[in-house]
Parts: C-alpha cells; sequence; structure tokens
C-alpha cells in the first residue's frame, strides 16, 4: 500500500495577485505536495495611470476615474488596480494618447507589463518553494497569450504541463490548456477536430501502468462543469423568465477522450460559475471555479492513494 498524496487545484486567476499569493500559500496551509492551476493564468486590462502635471494620477477603473496624489495615494490605487487582476501603467499624457491611438504599440506594452508581472510571480514562486519538496504545476489557458510558456520555462520550480505527459513518480499528469472556440477570440481556442487530435497524441505517451491525472483548461461537455449563460451573436445575455438560460459549453473532445481514457481524476476551469465535483464514468472530475475579482481563491483539495481518488473537497480561501 502506498502513502497518500494530495493535491491543491485553482484555475482562472487572472492576474490576480492576491489569488497567486494565496495559491503559493495554501500548499503549507492545506498540508498538499501538488499544486497545480488549471489553465488561464493573466489578466484582462491595462489600466493606464496619467501623470498630470499638477502631480495627479488618474486611473479609470469600472468606468469612473480615481485620482491620487503622494506616494501613499498613489501606491494604494496601484493595490486597488492589481487587486482586481489588471495591470497598472505609469504614463505621462503622451505616453497614454500613444497607448490610445495605436493599437500595436498598446498590445506590445500590455504584453511586456503581463510577462514581466508573471516573472515576479514565479521569483515568489521559487523563493517559497524550493527545498520544501512541493510540485507546482502551471498550465496556461485560452486567455493566455503564447509568451507564457517561454516565461514559464524560466522558472525552477513551477511546471508547466501544457501539451505533455510529465511522470511524477507515484502518478503522472497530462495537460491541454486551449479551449474550444468561444465568443471572445482568445489566443488559445481550436475546433474540436483539433482538440481531439492533439490529446490522441497526448494519449499515446500515457503509460498504461501508471495511475493517470488529467488537467483540461476547458471541461467535458454537458458534465455540469460547464454550464454557462447563452449568449447572443452581439454577446447579450439570453434572458428567458426572468431568467438567463443556461447551456453546456465544454468541449465533447475532452469528454470523449475522459470517456475512453478514464484517469482517476481530471481537472478543469474555464467557466467561471461552474464551480462543482462530478463524475464521468469512473473519473472523479472537478472544476474549482473562480471569484478572482473579489479576492477569494476558490480551489479544490484532492487526496489519491494506491491510484484511486479517496477524497474530494471544495474549498475557499
Amino acid at each position: 500500500m502506498g502513502r497518500a498524496h494530495s493535491i491543491y487545484v485553482v484555475a482562472d486567476i487572472h492576474g490576480s495577485d492576491v489569488c497567486w499569493r494565496k495559491f503559493l500559500n495554501a500548499a503549507k496551509f492545506y498540508g498538499v505536495d501538488t499544486i497545480v492551476v488549471a489553465g488561464d493564468v493573466t489578466g484582462k486590462a491595462l489600466v493606464p495611470m496619467v501623470e498630470r502635471p499638477d502631480g495627479r494620477v488618474d486611473a479609470r477603473i469600472g468606468g469612473r476615474v480615481q485620482s491620487a496624489r503622494g506616494p501613499d495615494e498613489v501606491a494604494e490605487l496601484e493595490n486597488r488596480i492589481r487587486f482586481n487582476g489588471f495591470y497598472p501603467y505609469h504614463c505621462t499624457e503622451a505616453q497614454y494618447e500613444r497607448i490610445a491611438g495605436d493599437e500595436a504599440h498598446r498590445d506590445e506594452v500590455f504584453t511586456g507589463i503581463m510577462a514581466d508581472t508573471l516573472r515576479d510571480w514565479l521569483r515568489l514562486a521559487d523563493e517559497r518553494l524550493r527545498g520544501t519538496g512541493i510540485r507546482a504545476l502551471i498550465m496556461p489557458g485560452n486567455d493566455d497569450g503564447w509568451y507564457v510558456d517561454d516565461v514559464l520555462a524560466e522558472s525552477g520550480e513551477v511546471v508547466n504541463t501544457d501539451g505533455r505527459v510529465i511522470d511524477l513518480s507515484e502518478f503522472q499528469v497530462l495537460g491541454y490548456g486551449p479551449s474550444n472556440v468561444t465568443p471572445w477570440h482568445t489566443h488559445r481556442e481550436f475546433g474540436e477536430g483539433v482538440i481531439a487530435q492533439r490529446l490522441g497524441e497526448l494519449e499515446a505517451q500515457i503509460d498504461p501502468a501508471k495511475p493517470l491525472v488529467v488537467v483540461t483548461h476547458v471541461p467535458p461537455y454537458a458534465s455540469r462543469l460547464d454550464v454557462a449563460p447563452k449568449l447572443r451573436d452581439d454577446l447579450s445575455i439570453v434572458i428567458e423568465g426572468g431568467e438567463p438560460v443556461m447551456v453546456p459549453v465544454g468541449s465533447p473532445a475532452v469528454r470523449s477522450f475522459l470517456e475512453r481514457t478514464q484517469p482517476m481524476l481530471s481537472l478543469h476551469g474555464h467557466i467561471h460559475e461552474s464551480r462543482g465535483i462530478t463524475k464521468i464514468g469512473r473519473t472523479v472530475a472537478v472544476n474549482p471555479g473562480s471569484a478572482y475579482s473579489t479576492g477569494a481563491l476558490y480551489g479544490a483539495i484532492v487526496t489519491i492513494k494506491d491510484g484511486k481518488v479517496v477524497s474530494e473537497q471544495l474549498v475557499m480561501g
């Protein structure tokens, strides 16, 4: 009989500094030996902090301009921006006008700031995890630009699981980060045929004699882990009887893969509001959910032993 191993999983932290720090602290707090981010690490918005000639700094947050004067107020304003998973960009009025009018330049600045922020996160992870024996598996999701792979590769402690089968001695982890097609045309999304083909290629690398954990950012179709509001072409929510119409939006290719391979555990994210635990055949499937913009970190703890899931629990930090 082998010893038990516990996994702590989160997803969709979207640039939230407070959620990242909670994630790193979770290993010690919950007493787990493996921590996982199941996709979507980076944030979604750049917030210019415009320096005015009179010394005031202005930033538009949530549709309202907020101002600060002096180092303490500016630092507090920056912290409010980071709390929501946004990226502060200190700039002059001329620099602001340039990013407002030049989309290519704006994208270049945004990508640079996201990459530098992720590097800071990884340096903190390396400091906190080095020598602890805790394993950190971080996978990009559909909202993460392709540059994220290169940044993750710079870490000494964090392992990128996307597109790989990783041997962790007592079990193996298969990771796949892209999602199926979304209405938002994000960085990493493909048709079901491409997803099925890539998962099939990864399946060929699985050791059939070793327990398997699958991590795909997109959940399996019609699993109750993939329920989201139905959208019209203009992205407005379909309402019937005063309530949003909810529909499954997960991946049929992922579901088919799980039904065929029957890993002991599958970990997902992508659909923030579909927090839950279910089963796909013998597979225990988990979506920890996400409420990153509130500073709350939704997660799940799964304990495995002798190739089986022996307990699972949704937690919030």
